[in-house]
């Protein structure tokens, strides 16, 4: 098929994204998933442009897929392209990949979150006394929240087991953002196996940090170390000991980092969210308005929406979010007779 040609043929999936480097790190995680690597395009100069590629699953056939992103992040320009494009394509599943806000109650930055429900957080009524929600709540297909439960990360491409070296960098950076490491949702991941006892002392002996009461405090040399890294890395891990985490996501029209979010989505019907974003709702909604089957939203953990609030592991978590999303898709589309996808 030539580009620019349309597409008649329903596909099984038809996945969305907000951002531009959302969008490439789908291209470069299902390129390497399909036989032949090249994306088609599709409606290059209409409304609904979008690409397909054929992928390989778990029993040895293969998914077609749909890539589309809208100009614009947020619902107003998600939604009505999206609504085209399923009207045209008539998918089995719809889905979304991409960076999100996490509660760092919950989540590290680059974990990644698979939606087991989602919702509008700003959905209501604002009085003076403050805002009262009215969320309407999608679930995800709970043979699907019990697959992404016992998904495992560990063989993907962007995860890696911590070094020394890591660990002692990213207690450095706790300290200095002013996080208690030891209650810290990561800090087992970066320092497994009894060495909470044993490799903070070597960074004692290096004159990187100090005791502080019963925890750890930086030195003059270590809050240099530290900081003279982050100023450096602009571009962020390549590989993590990074957690998938299945939890509710709040979706909203506007970004947050104010950071006291995270109390009062708590108290606004749903304790449990972990993530926040602009338009997983919007993929939710229009799976339940166009009788779609399934839908499947998956985000990789940028930011804590608080004034830390940076681009440092937006590549990461794009790129992760993408891996974690053609994993289970392949495995929840397969069409052998011990999946678990319902037709």
């Amino acid at each position: 098929m030539k580009p620019g040609t349309t597409r008649h043929t329903p596909v099984d999936v038809l996945v969305v994204t907000a951002l531009h480097e959302e969008h490439e790190a789908v291209r470069k995680v299902g390129s390497a998933r399909a036989e032949q690597a090249e994306w088609l395009r599709h409606d290059g100069g209409g409304f609904t442009p979008y690409q397909t590629i054929d992928v390989f699953i778990a029993d040895g056939s293969t998914i077609s897929v749909a890539l589309a992103r809208p100009t614009r992040m947020g619902s107003r320009s998600t939604a009505p392209m999206l609504t085209a494009l399923t009207q045209r394509l008539k998918p089995r599943c719809l889905a979304m990949c991409g960076v999100c806000a996490g509660d760092p109650d919950v989540v590290a930055l680059g974990d990644v979150v698979i939606a087991e429900l989602v919702y509008e957080f700003d959905e209501g009524k604002l009085t003076t006394a403050g805002f009262l929600g009215d969320h309407r709540q999608f679930l995800m297909d709970e043979h699907w929240v019990r697959q992404a439960q016992e998904f495992s990360q560990h063989d993907l491409e962007c995860y890696g087991p911590v070094t020394l070296a890591e660990a002692k960098l990213w207690l450095l950076e706790q300290l200095l953002i002013g996080n208690e490491p030891r209650n810290h949702p990561a800090r087992a991941r970066y320092f497994p196996d009894r060495t909470w006892r044993i490799w903070p002392l070597d960074m004692q002996t290096e004159g990187l940090i100090i005791r502080s009461g019963q925890g750890w405090a930086l030195t003059d040399k270590g809050r240099c170390t530290i900081e003279r890294r982050l100023y450096d890395d602009v571009d962020g891990p390549d590989r993590l000991p990074f957690a998938i985490k299945v939890a509710p996501v709040g979706s909203g029209s506007f970004v947050v980092s104010d950071h006291a979010t995270w109390s009062d989505l708590r108290h606004m019907g749903v304790r449990t969210v972990a993530a926040l974003d602009t338009e997983a709702a919007t993929v939710a909604t229009v799976a339940y308005q166009q009788r779609i089957p399934h839908w499947l939203v998956v985000k990789g953990v940028m930011d804590h929406a608080d004034h830390h609030k940076d681009d440092r592991y937006k590549t990461f978590a794009a790129r992760a979010s993408a891996e974690v999303l053609f994993a289970l898709l392949c495995r929840l589309l397969s069409r052998s007779p011990t999946a678990p996808f319902i037709r």
